[in-house]
């Protein structure tokens, strides 16, 4: 493991940019190992909207992964729909924060507010680039691997959930 140089903190409007910048370089630079070049342009490719984030940012649960420096190298975004169960709707770090322990610490803040509010499973649908990563956080394959489309292009994903 690489020595920690990040921290943790809500996210804020100001924060959308860099946001979009730290999804799109995670899906081109660390999830193309496991898809197309097709399936990550039309992934990263996008139209990601800042007004969007500061809705989704009103709405529910986004923490930044920022560096030494306070830029953004990543987020996760926690959705949490009822009262029985969340969803973690994305998780994805820049390459500089990757093996750093963020991603790990990013699913315990998640956890952790998921049993604040007496939630009992948290879903998700992992990238096959994250499947590992998942499975260590104790998740486990809820179903076999579907898929979900982006652009007319599917990009297949793995249904996983964890018990809390």
């Amino acid at each position: 493991m690489k020595t920690r140089t990040f921290s943790l903190r809500r996210a804020r409007h100001e924060d959308a940019s860099s946001i979009i910048t730290a999804h799109r370089r995670s899906i081109r630079e660390i999830c193309s190992q496991d898809y197309t070049p097709e399936q990550i342009e039309a992934w990263a490719g996008r139209n990601f909207q800042e007004d969007r984030w500061h809705k989704t940012m009103d709405r529910d649960f986004v923490w930044v992964v920022t560096d030494a420096e306070g830029i953004v190298r990543g987020f996760g975004h926690l959705q949490t729909p009822d009262l029985v169960q969340a969803e973690i709707a994305g998780l994805y770090l820049a390459p500089e924060v990757v093996g750093q322990g963020a991603g790990h610490q990013l699913v315990q803040l998640m956890i952790e507010e998921c049993r604040k509010q007496g939630l009992q499973r948290i879903r998700l649908l992992a990238t096959l680039t994250a499947k590992r990563f998942y499975q260590s956080c104790g998740f486990q394959t809820s179903a076999d691997r579907s898929s979900i489309e982006m652009g007319g292009v599917k990009i297949d994903c793995l249904p996983m959930e964890l018990t809390l």
